[in-house]
C-alpha cells in the first residue's frame, strides 16, 4: 500500500534515464493583465502580514516572559525583604517597651535623608604618619615608609 501511494504522488519509483521524461521548458508565470497583477501583490501583502503578524506575536511573548521573570525577581526581594523585617521584629520583642526605642519625628527623617553622609570609610582609617618630619605628609615619607629612603646621608669624613 506504502508502494502504490509513494507512486501515486510521484515520490520514488523508477528513475528517468531515456531523457523523454525530462523537462524541456517552464511557462514563467509573469502576470498579464491588471488583474493577475493585483491578485499577485494581494498575496505578497498577506503573506507579508502574516509575518509581521507572527513577528509581532514573537515579541509580545517574548515581553511577558520579561515581565514575569522580572515580578518573580521582585517578589523574591520582597520575600527577603519581609523576611528580615520578621526576623528585626522579633529582635524588637525581646526589648521592654521604652527602652530607647523611640520614634523619629518627620523632621529627624528629613535631616537624616537629606543631612550631611557620614563618611565611614574614613573614620576607621588612620593617617599616614609623617615621618620626614617637615609636617606634612609627602611622597617622600610614603619612601622613607616603604624603606626606599633611609632620610639624609651622612657624607664620610676621610
Amino acid at each position: 500500500m506504502r508502494k502504490k501511494l509513494l507512486e501515486l504522488f510521484g515520490i520514488g519509483g523508477k528513475q528517468k534515464t531515456t531523457g523523454t521524461e525530462v523537462i524541456d521548458s517552464v511557462t514563467p508565470n509573469v502576470p498579464v493583465t491588471k488583474s493577475d497583477k493585483i491578485k499577485r501583490d494581494l498575496k505578497l501583502a498577506t503573506q507579508k502580514r502574516k509575518t509581521s503578524e507572527v513577528k509581532l506575536d514573537n515579541t509580545i511573548f517574548r515581553i511577558n516572559e520579561q515581565k514575569k521573570r522580572l515580578e518573580n525577581m521582585q517578589t523574591k526581594k520582597r520575600n527577603e525583604g519581609s523576611k528580615k523585617v520578621f526576623e528585626a521584629s522579633k529582635a524588637r520583642k525581646e526589648f521592654k517597651r521604652g527602652t530607647g526605642l523611640k520614634r523619629k519625628s518627620n523632621v529627624q527623617k528629613i535631616k537624616e535623608t537629606f543631612g550631611p553622609k557620614p563618611q565611614s570609610r574614613m573614620t576607621g582609617k588612620k593617617k599616614f604618619p609623617d615621618l620626614t618630619g617637615d609636617g606634612k605628609v609627602t611622597f617622600a615619607d610614603i619612601l622613607k615608609g616603604r624603606g626606599v629612603i633611609n632620610g639624609k646621608k651622612k657624607k664620610k669624613v676621610i
